[in-house]
């Protein structure tokens, strides 16, 4: 059974640190630039940090460490802090059937993209959305969004610092 037990938390431990290489490998290529926003590959490369950060706060999660940080996050029904955004941002992003990309009164709103500081980006019948700050990029599914560097890189520094390598 402890065999069994130092398998699993092995197994674990070995998909966190998985998950964060991949991550930082994405931070680290440069695609998350507004220089690459229009490149095919952008939307890709933010679709598969989401479904790895929300591995990696959910577990974080489970283990007691919720990611509880609500700067810069409209709170709602279905979102209440970091970990929220993400999930509901990876759920959209993965799901694009799904009513998750809905923007009420409008109709569909996926992944547009507003980078630097353009807060009137986007005029949907009198509801202007876009990107708060300079140094950002502001990335919309529905009526969510989420920052590249206030949620996504911070989610991620709090993680590596969470589960380090050599734990």
């Amino acid at each position: 059974m402890a065999e069994g037990q130092n398998f699993s938390a092995w197994l674990r431990s070995s998909d966190i640190q998985a998950s964060i290489g991949k991550c930082q490998a994405l931070f680290n290529s440069g695609i998350f630039s507004s220089e690459q926003i229009s490149t095919p590959l952008f939307e890709s490369a933010v679709t598969f940090m989401l479904i790895n950060l929300n591995d990696l706060v959910a577990k974080a999660n489970k283990d007691g460490m919720r990611i509880a940080s609500t700067d810069h996050i409209e709170v709602a029904d279905k979102i209440k802090d970091l970990t929220d955004l993400i999930r509901e941002c990876r759920n959209a992003a993965s799901h694009v059937g799904s009513g998750e990309n809905m923007f009420e009164g409008v109709g569909k709103f996926t992944f547009n993209v507003a980078s630097g500081f353009c807060p009137r980006a986007f005029n949907l019948y009198g509801t202007v959305l876009g990107c708060d700050f300079a140094d950002d990029i502001a990335i919309y599914y529905g009526d969510k969004r989420i920052y590249l560097r206030r949620h996504l890189l911070f989610a991620f520094e709090t993680i590596v610092g969470l589960y380090p390598a050599n734990k």
